[in-house]
């Protein structure tokens, strides 16, 4: 998932970048966090290692990325495979179905963030 942002800075330049790009950088971590709880309830689930291993990377600047992160050896093999059969609403793509379907209240966040709203 992606953001742009077109910004023309007409007075104060360096005050109003700065706040933009802290913005940009806290309304990354921010959707990050709302993906990994919204992923929370997809993932599959037996004695909770794979849910408890979700964490969030947090971006430190506007050029790097916030990252969602589920760290077993079995994560990604899980998230893989949609076809496998989880009980209780669980299911494979317990990341980007989230971030697919979430998309607008995730960008929204990165707005807000961005514009101090």
């Amino acid at each position: 998932m992606g953001v742009r942002l077109r910004v023309q800075v007409t007075s104060n330049p360096g005050q109003l970048l700065s706040a933009i790009l802290d913005g940009a950088v806290h309304g990354k971590n921010q959707a990050a966090e709302r993906l990994l709880a919204l992923s929370q309830t997809r993932v599959p689930y037996d004695w909770g290692t794979l849910s408890d291993s979700g964490t969030v990377v947090p971006a430190k600047t506007v050029d790097h990325d916030s990252a969602v992160v589920y760290d077993t050896p079995y994560a990604a093999r899980l998230h893989e495979h949609p076809e496998y059969r989880f009980g209780n609403g669980r299911q494979g793509k317990y990341l980007s179905g989230p971030a697919e379907e979430h998309r607008a209240e995730l960008a929204a966040i990165v707005r807000k963030a961005v514009t101090g709203g």
